[in-house]
């Protein structure tokens, strides 16, 4: 497994002549599938300027090199409409907010391991809790429901697969255990039955959406318009969308 920060910046080696062909610049993400369909290659990301090499066509990515056949493999984006399309829905995964189903911000995404031996498939991703940004773990692939532009949704007991490293993943041992349920339990503390989670639940949310700009207009349960598209998001737009029951509607649009 390799984290994508391990693959940024590695040498690209054509085998057939045994040289430099490009470094690794960053890799486009398929949201659809949970996998790196594409390597970016040296000169950014840059739609009708990229160059990029296909997952398909990567040999493999060790701890010095990304290898491929020979520098035939490397494309113009401009010629891969597949590569436009997931470039221009901007799925970056790392930093995106993490969602359950029913609808809580519990973190955040720091980084995204990729099987290399299985077509580049994103296999578990490092979770930031908003009870403890000190504590990275680890999200299974299989309890990831939706990879979206702002947000990526779990499954409501995601909590209870979380790993404290890959090889936990790797293994299939389960990570599960009453101590870890008790670490998280004393993480929140006293202040468990006294609300300060939805506090800070809600703190999470304005602080996620505070400057931005509503992407589709927001209606109340009665059909009327209750938040305009590309409104500003401050604290008023916020209390309003709280009043009618909306602030997921605020986080699931906003740009």
């Amino acid at each position: 497994m390799k984290k994508t920060e391990e693959i940024i910046g590695l040498p690209i080696i054509s085998i057939c002549d045994g040289e430099e062909v490009g470094k690794v610049k960053g890799v486009i993400v398929n949201a659809a599938k949970g996998a790196v369909d594409y390597v970016v290659v040296e000169n950014g990301i840059q739609i009708l300027n990229a160059k990029v090499i296909s997952a398909k066509d990567v040999i493999g990515i060790g701890e010095y090199a990304l290898t491929i056949e020979n520098e035939a493999v490397i494309s113009d984006i401009s010629k891969i409409p597949a590569a436009i399309d997931h470039l221009q829905k901007n799925i970056p995964v790392k930093g995106t907010r993490v969602m359950t189903k029913k609808g809580s911000l519990i973190g955040e995404i720091g980084d995204i391991y990729i099987d290399e031996d299985n077509n580049c498939l994103i296999f578990a991703l490092e979770f930031i809790s908003v009870k403890d940004q000190n504590n990275i773990r680890l999200i299974p692939r299989e309890s990831v429901i939706t990879f979206g532009k702002n947000l990526i949704v779990v499954q409501e007991n995601v909590e209870a697969t979380l790993a404290d490293d890959i090889s936990k993943l790797e293994s299939g041992v389960e990570n599960h255990s009453s101590d870890s349920i008790q670490t998280n339990n004393e993480i929140i503390g006293e202040n468990i039955e006294s609300g300060s989670m939805s506090e800070l639940m809600e703190k999470k949310h304005r602080e996620f959406l505070n400057g931005k700009r509503v992407s589709k207009t927001i209606y109340d349960d009665e059909g009327k318009v209750l938040i305009e598209e590309d409104t500003l998001i401050d604290d008023d737009v916020f209390d309003l969308a709280k009043a009618y029951d909306k602030v997921i509607d605020l986080v699931m649009n906003n740009k």
